[in-house]
Formats: C-alpha cells, structure tokens, sequence
C-alpha cells in the first residue's frame, strides 16, 4: 500500500497533467504491481493529514524488534483539496496499485502556471502569484539515530519539462566525527507526448544516465483524431554510465497495451437512428474483449530476456504472468499472480455481472442499426471497494499472499504466507 505522501505526489502529477505512463520506468509497471508488490514485515502506525490544500504532514511510527519512526512534510504551489485527504474517502485502487490501465498519449498543455491550473480547477479560493511554476517539495526524517533525511525538490520549468532533485543523507554513528554521507539524483524529463526523454546523473560514483521512450501512431501534438486510438505500441530504451566505477548498464523493452477505448462499446451503438458506417468510414468496433497489457524487456549485457502478459478480465479481477530467460546461463524463471477486489457496496440490481452481459451486447448487437439497452449507470459510492486480495506463485511453488482493505475509516494491510 502506498504511503499517504506518495498518493499526494501522485496527486500533485494529474493535477499538473504529467502522463507517468509516457516513461520507460513504467513499462512494465502493472505486471510489478501485480507480481512484485511488498508484505509488510513489521507493525507500523501511519498518521498523515493534508492540512491545507498546499501542506502535508505524516508521522510513521515503527515496532516489532526495533522501535523507529518517520516524520514528513510535504509543500506544494498547486492546490491539492480537490484530491481526497481522508482515509474513508481516498479511492483504495488509488493506494493498492494493481491493474494499470495505460492512457493515450496527450499533448502537453501549453500553459503552466500555478494560476492557469487553478482555473482549470475551477477553484477561486487561492490566488496564486501569476508566472509562479508548479514546484513540490517533500523531505523525510527517519528516526532514531543514524538518522536519514530524504527530501524531494520538483518543478515543471515548462510544459514538457520537468526537474526532479533528490537528496538522501545519513549521519553517521553517535561518535563518529565523519561528515554525513549523502548523495543527490538529478532528473530532467522531457515529455512531448509522442516521445519522453529522461536525463539522470547521481553523486554516487558519478553516474550518468538516460532513459527513452517512443510511442508509434499519430503525434498528439497534431491535434485530436476523428477517432480514438484503439491500442499503443512503445518502444523504449535505457543506459548508464560511470567514469568512476568503470560501470556500464543498458537494457531495451517493448510494451503493447490497449487504451480504453478498445473495449468500450463505440458510441454509434448508443443510437438507434445512426445510419450504418459506409466502407470509407473507419471501423470502431472493439478489438479486445478484456484490456490486456503485454511487455518484452532485454538486457543484453547480462542475456536476461522477460516477457510479461497481464490481462483484466474483470472489473474487479487480474492476472499477470512473467516469464524470464537466461541466454548465458540457461536459468528461467516463471511467476504468475492475480488480484481480486471486493466491494463494500452493491445496488440491489447489481449482481457483479454487468461487464459479462456488456461484451455479450458487443456480440449480439455488432451493428449500429440496433441500439443494445443500455443499464442505468450504478452510483460512484456504490462502485467503491472495500478490500483487495493478491496472490502470486513462483516456479518453486513459493506463494505470497496480501491482504488490504478498509475498516470503517482505517486503511490496513495486510499478511504475508
């Protein structure tokens, strides 16, 4: 489960219209969430309040074997309150990443002022001195000695760059008389919408690096189509390189997904007076039953091949495989996991089974002619989950198993076999 700073730095990007799956970092991001996600191995209390719509604070306090804590801050220019702060109201799937649904590539917006946001939120409450960026900074102090400070400094110095400074230092023991080690990651990233680029360089043995990704099909800055995409292809790439340690790493990927709109019935179907689509007009017929999600990643210095397929094949269940390859050594590895999410509301006429009979109307009613009867739309608070369940299996029959969900208005999670 999330950190409750790090759904607010989440925040702070779709507020500011940062596309975070228009990066290599995120290829494979929902075969991690569903395969590769964390137990917790210790009881930790979390207490965290947005108390403006511009400051945040969390405490973390940390028990079983060793007592430790955290405390956080968090400031940003952009207003935050039309992001829910209260554990009984924050979305779950928003702190559970599970099931990644990638976005179509927009443009960037042209411009980006703390001033022009908030009248893109419709919020008068806060006047925000005209020209003044977009900028977050966080900073963490974990307790007890050796204390470690992390703090975050970003800023969108334009509508399609953004800098990311990142500073980590930890003291060094009561009596020690060394000065504190400390390191600083640098990231400039460079996001047109058809392609992202990212810059990196690190203190830490003066690393330098690179990160890039290119999305095939028609470039968003072009303007809108007649009609949306169906599906995306990207292609991405990175490296690293340090003059100091003589270190040298690269690695290349591919990631097919379909965009929402490959499975949402096309709105010519909702009219039954719509003439039928001529042989000239494109065809928006779904081409997927389920979204589904498929990556290739390789790293050619180490032989490692991976291939993963994540699919949802409902609502409120997932699967996701992954399967590596070892050209060097010959050594595979093959893991397999699901999510499945429960709901803590349902309408008397919902029997979970409304997606089921919406691809049985795609088949029955294919043309436009003959308008499929439409359900009446179930509340938003009725469509909240209460609680999660992930399950993943390794080649050796190693499973893990995680549990999170809501009680009354306490976030919880979650046990590890």
């Amino acid at each position: 489960m999330l950190d409750f700073m790090d759904y607010i730095q989440l925040a702070f990007a779709e507020a500011t219209d940062w596309n975070r799956d228009n990066s290599y970092s995120s290829l494979t991001a929902t075969a991690q969430s569903l395969l590769d996600f964390s137990t917790p191995e210790r009881l930790r209390v979390h207490l965290s309040s947005l108390s403006t719509p511009h400051f945040a604070t969390s405490y973390t306090l940390g028990t079983v074997g060793l007592i430790d804590g955290s405390v956080s801050y968090l400031c940003s220019t952009v207003p935050l309150d039309n992001s829910p702060s209260r554990s009984a109201l924050i979305p779950l799937r928003k702190l559970s990443p599970g099931y990644r649904q990638v976005q179509a590539p927009i443009a960037p917006i042209e411009d980006l002022t703390a001033e022009s946001i908030l009248n893109d939120l419709n919020n008068d409450a806060y006047q925000v001195p005209i020209g003044k960026k977009a900028t977050l900074f966080h900073a963490t102090l974990h307790l007890p000695p050796p204390t470690t400070l992390n703090a975050l400094f970003l800023r969108r110095i334009s509508p399609t760059m953004q800098l990311s400074l990142a500073v980590c230092s930890t003291r060094g023991p009561p009596l020690s008389k060394s000065a504190p080690q400390a390191s600083l990651l640098t990231q400039l990233s460079h996001n047109t919408g058809k392609y992202s680029n990212e810059y990196l360089f690190s203190t830490d043995n003066a690393l330098f690096g690179w990160r890039g990704l290119w999305n095939f099909g028609p470039d968003p800055r072009d303007g809108p189509s007649s009609s949306p995409r169906l599906s995306l292809l990207s292609a991405g790439a990175e490296a690293y390189y340090s003059p100091v340690s003589s270190l040298i790493g690269m690695s290349t990927g591919l990631r097919f997904s379909t965009l929402p709109a490959a499975t949402d019935i096309p709105s010519s179907q909702s009219t039954s007076t719509s003439p039928p689509p001529s042989a000239n007009q494109p065809n928006n017929t779904p081409i997927s039953t389920f979204p589904y999600t498929l990556t290739l990643t390789l790293t050619p210095l180490t032989g490692s091949l991976s291939t993963t397929y994540s699919l949802r094949a409902s609502p409120n269940l997932a699967f996701s495989s992954r399967f590596g390859f070892n050209v060097y050594s010959w050594e595979s590895e093959m893991v397999a996991g699901c999510e499945l999410w429960r709901k803590s509301k349902r309408s008397p006429d919902d029997d979970g089974l409304e997606w089921a009979r919406r691809k049985m109307r795609e088949s029955v009613f294919p043309s436009s002619t003959v308008s499929p009867p439409q359900p009446e739309p179930i509340k938003e608070e009725e469509q909240e989950n209460e609680s999660v369940l992930k399950i993943r299996v390794d080649q050796s029959w190693n499973v893990r198993l995680l549990w999170e969900g809501r009680v009354k208005e306490l976030l919880q999670g979650g046990l590890d076999v």
